[in-house]
């Protein structure tokens, strides 16, 4: 079969982390998001996270993605265990093993009662950023994305704060000596999304392999904001 090797791996012209290929999985995202009812404040994150697979899944703005998205998505071992529930999986059809796993966390979090939590610490912490770094989910792979739902819409806020954390969290996170959270070269994938909507990647010393691990910032519309009417074509 064309393009096939003897261990099922693509060969390099059909590599599914081709820089197209990873603006394309970031600009579905960026888009669905802008297309979909956005969650009120007080949303849980799987709640959100469904919906937004579910806008993936059935809008037909996204029928010629050659994904599959599978929402909470477990990892398992050889003998059945379970591994790590990725959030989003995107698994291009014509790539027998690779995939593209989000974990999403929500941020600027108003909880009943009215107190407030910035949520950075559980992004860049064991169930958040850490699950790559430490867990299974980016395995053998070369990138994979943290997804930010920032619930008060202010991603500028969210960017210094997040940005700021990962600082102090740079040798957990095995960040390479020259990086921190900088905006991506990919950041076009995120111009047909909602505005203040913000990409920044790291890029992390696994041992075995560099994980590049990019950063979609979601900002959460108020209420009374309309949903942007015509994002531009995921192929334009």
């Amino acid at each position: 079969m064309s393009g096939w090797t003897f261990n099922g791996k693509l060969e390099s012209a059909f590599n599914p982390f081709d820089e197209d290929y990873l603006a394309e999985i970031l600009q579905s995202i960026a888009i669905a998001w802008a297309r979909m009812k956005h969650p009120k404040r007080n949303e849980i994150e799987d709640r959100i996270t469904f919906r937004l697979a579910g806008r993936l899944a059935n809008d037909t703005h996204f029928a010629e993605l050659p994904y599959d998205v599978i929402p909470q998505y477990w990892l398992l071992g050889l003998n059945g265990e379970r591994l790590g529930r990725l959030d989003i999986r995107f698994k291009h059809r014509h790539s027998q093993r690779d995939y593209f796993a989000f974990e999403s966390k929500r941020l600027h979090v108003t909880y009943p009662g009215g107190s407030c939590s910035t949520e950075y610490p559980t992004y860049a912490g064991n169930e958040g950023m850490m699950a790559f770094i430490e867990g299974q989910y980016a395995e053998g792979l070369p990138a994979g994305g943290m997804l930010g739902y920032v619930m008060d819409g202010d991603t500028d806020k969210a960017w210094v704060g997040l940005g700021n954390r990962i600082e102090v969290r740079r040798t957990p996170l095995r960040l390479l000596e020259t990086s921190k959270l900088v905006k991506s070269s990919l950041m076009r994938a995120a111009a047909s999304g909602t505005k203040g909507t913000q990409l920044g990647e790291t890029e992390h010393d696994l041992g075995s392999h560099h994980l590049r691990l990019f950063h979609l910032l979601l900002p959460v519309r108020t209420q009374s904001q309309a949903p942007d009417s015509h994002p531009e074509s995921l192929r334009g």
